[in-house]
């Protein structure tokens, strides 16, 4: 019964706060309360004021007190407030950059779908024409190795959606990357690679070559408007298999198990292929961070030289149709490279960490 009387209480205040606010006066209000017959045995019989601490009049336990709605502010005046207010979203600010997304497409069809795929004709009697397991086994390994393909990519975008802040912490370039003080201009230094203890031999095991360690510049240094991001690495996009044509689906029963078979092998060699493409990705990027930082390093230890970068700034430039003010060219002159100075090394078999 109290569940009952509950129930009637809280549609009965919902039933009030649908009603316009510029309709309903004071009066009008208590009019439109529920009824103190239906609600009786909660209520008080003695009616307490309620202090207040607005102008507004004071309330009853018993009176529904309808305050002034503020007026909506203006399309004019929302507009001057976003732009006041920057929002990074709808007005960035110049200069900003918009962290990007994981995106790659809808969630592409299933291993089952693709088995599923039938001509419009429909399935024929039992048997298998000659020929036709050639025709089934193309078809099929082609159309699933691409839905495997789309699958897996897919599966993975998901993961990286997952462990997004992580990368965004381990993989941070923003420590590595060479900027320029008043300039948006950054520079991606040398990618440096290392191999220790290398060894070689030649001349028929006359000759014998024993190296500490060995640096090698695999990307020289280049210039950029922001840094790398491991999105751009390893965020893939994918295609949606298209649909085969009917003269290469199957027509009967005994195609169907063929077909199913051929797809399902073509699903695993798209999903292979998506693994081999993610791991390379992944080495890139390993190897790209890693040898920025490295570069960074023999920097520091005098292994290597800072590439030579002139500017030049001109307060206007151009004229006529088009006019640019306020100038910058930055260009890399000369990138010299590693530095073959014995001076820079504390011992013949040390190797700058």
């Amino acid at each position: 019964m109290a569940d009952r009387r509950v129930l009637i209480a809280a549609v009965s205040f919902a039933a009030i706060l649908l009603t316009p606010a510029a309709l309903v006066r004071p009066a009008a209000a208590a009019d439109a309360a529920p009824s103190p017959q239906t609600l009786a045995p909660d209520l008080p019989t003695k009616k307490v004021a309620v202090p207040v601490t607005t102008a507004a009049p004071s309330a009853t336990d018993n009176r529904l007190i309808v305050m002034p709605i503020p007026p909506q502010p203006s399309p004019a005046t929302v507009d001057a407030a976003a732009r006041q207010t920057a929002n990074p979203i709808n007005k960035p600010v110049t200069g900003a950059s918009i962290e990007p997304m994981i995106v790659g497409g809808e969630k592409p069809l299933s291993l089952e779908s693709l088995q599923a795929t039938r001509p419009g004709s429909g399935l024929a009697a039992e048997g298998l024409e000659p020929g036709r397991q050639s025709i089934l086994y193309d078809a099929g390994l082609a159309y699933g190795a691409r839905g495997g393909l789309a699958a897996r990519a897919f599966a993975i975008n998901e993961m990286l959606r997952r462990y997004e802040p992580m990368l965004d912490t381990v993989y941070n370039f923003d420590d590595v990357i060479l900027r320029r003080l008043g300039s948006q201009i950054v520079m991606r230094p040398p990618v440096v690679s290392e191999a220790e203890m290398a060894m070689a031999l030649g001349d028929g095991g006359q000759i014998a070559r024993e190296t500490a360690c060995v640096y090698s510049i695999t990307k020289i240094a280049q210039l950029a408007s922001a840094p790398p991001n491991w999105r751009t690495y390893l965020v893939r996009t994918w295609v949606e298999p298209s649909r085969p044509a009917d003269a290469v689906l199957p027509r009967t029963e005994q195609e169907v198990q063929y077909w199913n078979k051929y797809v399902a092998e073509g699903w695993a060699e798209g999903e292979r292929q998506a693994n081999e493409i993610f791991l390379n990705d992944l080495g890139r990027l390993q190897r790209d961070i890693t040898g920025m930082a490295r570069y960074r390093v023999l920097l520091r230890a005098g292994v290597v030289a800072s590439p030579r970068v002139a500017t030049k700034e001109q307060l206007v430039d151009g004229g006529g149709g088009e006019l640019r003010a306020g100038d910058r060219i930055v260009t890399i002159t000369a990138q010299p490279g590693l530095r073959a100075d014995a001076r820079a090394w504390r011992g013949a078999r040390h190797c700058p960490k």
